[in-house]
């Protein structure tokens, strides 16, 4: 049980990870391979290359899920302790419209991509299907720091 909630709780991050893991054994296996034998791995470098764009994508949603993007927050704490909150409940929204955007186009992408990879074989929409699904992830994060950033205005609303 432990081992199911650590998974789901670290999702992206094992993905990311695992994904990593893959694309660097390819990377030093295909220099092994030229360096030793004179022949490359022809599969390595698309392989890499795709882990590649899941990294990134699944990175981007592990930024959103710590709270690790860079941001600029030296205006919103010159602003009054009442109007910060909303200012941030402001930001959430336009990531949360940012994601909606990236859902849409990525699954316009995933949709429209029906070709085969070169050497690996494997359908271009299996690929490309982490941009839609980052924005899902990275959407249900904003929302819930809305949430987060809305109940913290309310309460100080109430409170002064």
């Amino acid at each position: 049980m432990k081992i199911v909630k650590f998974s789901v709780k670290y999702f992206e991050e094992l993905l990311s990870g695992s994904f990593m893991v893959l694309m660097f054994l390819a990377t030093v296996s295909n220099v092994v391979a030229r360096y030793f034998f004179g022949e490359s791995i022809q599969w390595a470098e698309e392989f890499s290359r795709y882990a590649f764009i899941w990294i990134i994508f699944l990175g981007a949603v592990v930024c959103t899920k710590h709270k690790r993007h860079i941001s600029i927050d030296s205006v919103v704490k010159l602003l009054p302790v009442l109007v910060q909150p909303w200012v941030n409940c402001v930001t959430e929204l336009l990531v949360s419209a940012l994601m909606v955007i990236i859902i849409w186009y990525g699954s316009l992408l995933t949709k429209n991509a029906t070709q085969i990879t070169a050497t690996l074989n494997v359908p271009q929409y299996i690929i490309y299907m982490v941009v839609p699904a980052s924005g899902v992830l990275g959407l249900l994060y904003s929302l819930g720091d809305l949430r987060s950033h809305l109940r913290k205005a309310l309460t100080e609303r109430r409170g002064s």
